[in-house]
């Protein structure tokens, strides 16, 4: 059947499982800022304005990303669980660290466990780069943004 070949197309489901998951998560983001923000105008932008856009910007390039992603044929998706479960794993650890023994340490644990989801695992690449997170989060939200937080904590 030489016609059945054009009817059957491979698609790249990461990048349309990708884009669709982007529409539904800009348009959540949109429609929350509207329902829960005042909207206001373009010359007097309410605090919805801004994330409005943006919900509506990402829904809209995750459509783009999806219907390219049904025009062309993409490679076969393998899920590995080491690298999931350890960026999962370094999300909590965070969040554990954190509150209790402040940001530079939690930054440090959650490079560290992340890592552990690296194929072979790179000590001395992963201290670099814990350190060097740590020390830009400080830069950044600290000093930059002005954020309230205690690089070091100790609290039992």
């Amino acid at each position: 059947m030489p016609g059945a070949r054009a009817v059957m197309r491979r698609i790249d489901l990461g990048d349309v499982v990708g884009g669709l998951l982007l529409v539904a998560f800009g348009l959540w983001f949109a429609l929350y800022a509207l329902d829960h923000y005042a909207y206001g105008t373009a010359r007097r932008m309410g605090p919805g304005y801004f994330p409005t856009w943006v919900g509506f910007l990402v829904a809209s390039l995750g459509g783009v990303i999806a219907v390219f992603g049904f025009l062309r044929a993409g490679d076969q998706i393998f899920i590995q669980l080491r690298p999931l479960l350890a960026i999962i794993a370094a999300t909590g650890v965070f969040a554990l660290i954190v509150e209790r023994f402040g940001v530079v340490p939690a930054v440090v644990a959650l490079v560290f466990t992340a890592a552990l989801g690296e194929s072979p695992y790179r000590l001395v690449r992963t201290t670099f780069l814990a350190l060097g997170l740590a020390v830009v989060a400080v830069v950044l939200f600290g000093w930059g943004l002005g954020i309230p937080f205690q690089p070091f904590r100790w609290t039992p």
